[in-house]
C-alpha cells in the first residue's frame, strides 16, 4: 500500500497511453508516481508536443485531473547519465518500489505496454504493528498533500499517552506539507475528562506551528440518522479506515488499515467535509487550539 514508483517521461506516445498508466495511481489505488526529475510534467509535455492540438489538450486535462497521484521526489539528477541510470540506484536503495521505463533495459523494468496491477505491487489494505510510526507512514501522503485532515473516532481519548503519541506523529508529518487544519470528531461520552480545553492547550498547542489549527468536536449521535462507528482519516483527496482507531496498541498486536474506495470516501466526505452537509450530530462541545 502507498508504494511510490518512477515513470520515465519518454514512455508515452499519446494521451491514451498516459491515461492508461495514470489511472493505476492515486489515493484510491494506494500508489503514487514520484516526479523525477522535478520537471517531470514539463518533460511529458515536451515528449508529446508533436501531437495534434486536440490530443495535447487531452494530455493537459489528464495531468490536471490526476495531479494528486504525483508526488515530489526531491531527488537530484546527474545530467551525464540517462534517466534510467539515474533512477535505478533509487530502487536499489529502497527509496522507490519500481520503475516504468520507456524501452527494454538491462534491469528488465517493465514498459507502459507491460504494466498491469501485478507489476505494480501493493494493495488496498495492510496489517501493521499498532505503532504511531506505522500509522503515519501509511497515511503520510494524505497528511502532507491535504489542506485539511478529518479524523473520526468515537472512542478517542486525546489525553491518554497512547493516543497523544499517534496525534503527535500525525501533526509532525502533516505540518511538513500543505495541511493547516486537523478536525477531530468523537463522542462526548468518551472524551475522557473534564477541563478538555485546558488539556488541549497544555498537550497539543505546543505541537502546532503558526497558522495551524486543531479542532475537536465532541458530539452526541444518539438521535442522528447516522452513528459514529468507523474510525476514519479523511480529506477531499481520499481516506483510510483504521480498524483499531488512533492510539498505539500494546503487546505487538497488529491492526488493519485500509484505503476507502471512491464511493465510500464520497459518502463520508459528504457527511464530514462537504459544504451543506446533512450531518446532524449534536455538537455538545467544540474546542479549537491554534499555533
Amino acid at each position: 500500500m502507498n508504494e511510490e514508483f518512477l515513470v520515465e517521461p519518454s514512455s508515452f506516445n499519446n494521451a491514451m497511453e498516459l491515461k492508461y498508466l495514470l489511472e493505476k495511481f492515486g489515493f484510491y489505488q494506494g500508489r503514487f508516481i514520484g516526479k523525477f526529475p522535478k520537471s517531470w510534467i514539463k518533460e511529458i509535455y515536451q515528449q508529446l508536443n508533436t501531437l495534434p492540438d486536440v490530443e495535447q489538450a487531452r494530455v493537459r486535462v489528464l495531468l490536471e485531473k490526476n495531479k494528486n497521484c504525483l508526488v515530489p521526489s526531491g531527488q537530484a539528477v546527474d545530467p551525464s547519465l540517462s534517466w534510467i541510470e539515474n533512477a535505478h540506484p533509487l530502487i536499489e536503495k529502497g527509496t522507490y518500489s519500481g520503475i516504468v521505463a520507456a524501452s527494454s533495459n538491462q534491469w528488465n523494468y517493465p514498459t507502459v505496454s507491460d504494466i498491469d496491477d501485478d507489476c505494480l505491487l501493493g494493495g488496498h489494505d495492510i496489517r501493521v504493528l499498532g505503532q504511531a510510526e506505522n500509522y503515519t507512514n501509511i497515511a503520510r501522503r494524505l497528511l502532507q498533500l491535504s489542506h485539511e485532515i478529518v479524523l473520526v473516532d468515537p472512542y478517542l481519548h486525546l489525553n491518554k499517552p497512547a493516543c497523544e503519541k499517534v496525534m503527535t506523529s500525525f501533526l509532525e508529518t502533516a505540518q511538513q506539507g500543505k495541511c493547516r487544519s486537523l478536525v477531530i470528531w468523537a463522542r462526548e461520552e468518551n472524551s475522557g475528562m473534564k477541563g478538555y480545553q485546558q488539556m488541549l492547550e497544555r498537550k497539543y498547542k505546543p505541537k502546532l506551528v503558526k497558522g495551524f489549527s486543531l479542532t475537536v468536536k465532541l458530539v452526541n449521535d444518539e438521535n442522528s440518522v447516522e452513528k459514529i462507528h468507523a474510525r476514519l482519516m479523511l480529506s477531499i483527496l481520499g481516506g483510510f479506515r483504521f480498524d483499531q482507531g488512533f492510539a498505539e496498541i500494546p503487546d505487538n498486536r497488529k491492526v488493519d488499515i485500509s484505503i476507502l474506495a471512491k464511493k465510500t470516501h464520497d459518502q463520508h466526505h459528504d457527511w464530514y467535509l462537504a459544504p451543506g452537509s446533512p450531518n446532524d450530530f449534536d455538537i455538545v462541545e467544540e474546542h479549537v487550539v491554534e499555533g
